[in-house]
């Protein structure tokens, strides 16, 4: 009975050192995103059309990574962007994106190695909706008969009044150098004031729309500069209640709203004075 007991502790014994000796180590690979100025490796907003670039470094665990797969999730629809397949102990390699729509989209990295192990990073990126710029735009006044007086913001033409009138839908605003009440003055296309300017035949009393565009006059110490995206223009055209801004000088900050709901910023730069004289500005805008 004895040597019964023996034999099957030995056989246990045996067993387990078996299972033991065939026993695989299973690590899992590891991923990381690179760091530095070149790379977004956190979650990040930008204006739409941006182009982003991230780092990729991978190392195997306890088997060969065999594939990478890039993801990115906008409006709970994934889209897979890289699915690529090797076989390598280590995983290097850098892959740009452009953002083109307003929203948020969730990039997701995954490696995956032989052993069907995986491991992922991710991150967000809020895309905004973007700014149109535009340096040095000259309108002129009623009496001018070569600088337009009409300008869309939109894409940033200038319009003479006969064009003006074939696109009113697309301005924004008017101007005219007024009496002492107003002298330099930007107006919507329904204010008052400026329908009593622009009279004849490509008049404004002869337009189809008359865009009730509305400003504001900015106080508040604005750093142009600091302009840069569609939330900067959203925290300062606010309140955005005139239909025209008068007596504008060199430096004047204005913040707008078109008919269309799109903000913005204009500065004031040269005013050349009288009926027939222009001003130049610059004009930051959503897209």
């Amino acid at each position: 009975m004895k040597k019964i007991n023996l034999l099957i502790a030995t056989l246990v014994l045996s067993s387990i050192a078996f299972i033991t000796s065939c026993t695989k180590d299973t690590n899992p690979p590891t991923i990381n995103f690179k760091g530095g100025a070149t790379y977004t490796s956190t979650d990040v907003s930008v204006d739409a059309g941006t182009t982003l670039t991230f780092g990729i470094n991978a190392q195997s665990g306890s088997a060969k990574l065999q594939n990478l797969k890039i993801v990115a999730t906008a409006n709970n629809t994934p889209l897979t962007l890289v699915d690529t397949t090797f076989s390598s102990d280590t995983f290097n390699d850098d892959f740009s994106f452009q953002f083109p729509n307003a929203g948020e989209t969730r990039m997701t990295f995954t490696i995956t190695d032989k052993d069907n192990q995986t491991a992922e990073v991710s991150l967000t990126v809020t895309i905004e909706a973007g700014v149109d710029a535009y340096t040095e735009k000259k309108l002129g006044s009623y009496g001018n008969n070569t600088v337009g007086s009409s300008f869309a913001s939109a894409d940033g033409s200038v319009y003479l009044m006969a064009e003006a009138k074939t696109n009113a839908a697309k301005v924004d605003w008017l101007y005219y150098y007024g009496g002492a009440s107003n002298l330099a003055t930007l107006a919507a296309p329904d204010d008052a004031s400026a329908a009593t300017v622009f009279t004849g035949t490509n008049g404004l009393e002869n337009w189809t729309v008359k865009n009730p565009t509305r400003f504001r006059f900015v106080s508040e110490g604005a750093v142009w500069d600091a302009i840069i995206t569609s939330a900067d223009i959203a925290a300062i055209a606010t309140n955005t209640l005139d239909t025209k801004e008068n007596k504008l000088e060199t430096g004047n900050i204005l913040a707008f709203k078109t008919a269309a709901g799109k903000l913005g910023v204009i500065k004031i730069g040269t005013i050349v004075t009288g009926s027939n004289g222009t001003i130049t500005y610059d004009v930051k805008v959503q897209k």
